[in-house]
């Protein structure tokens, strides 16, 4: 059973091989045309431009978690604020 396992492990790692080699010679033959070669280029500099401003709404997002959570660990050290907080 443990051969068996190998062999498809090993077979399907030739295979993912074989398609990774395929698809970096067809981006080597796209982008050796320069007409190409310029659309790539927006594309990645659209999606680097989509990646910054979803990295600044999780970090604006994440910042809010920070101090939400800072908040209730302040008022959880002094339970006078929580007792006064249940009237």
């Amino acid at each position: 059973m443990a051969e068996n396992s190998k062999k498809s492990s090993a077979l399907a790692a030739g295979v993912a091989g074989a398609v990774i080699g395929a698809a970096a010679a067809a981006a080597a033959i796209t982008l050796a045309d320069e007409k190409n070669r310029k659309k790539a280029e927006k594309i990645l500099e659209g999606l680097r431009k989509e990646g910054d401003k979803i990295l600044k709404e999780i970090s604006k997002r994440a910042m809010e978690i920070k101090d939400s959570v800072s908040k209730v660990a302040s008022e959880a050290k002094n339970p006078k604020k929580l007792k006064a907080k249940e009237k």
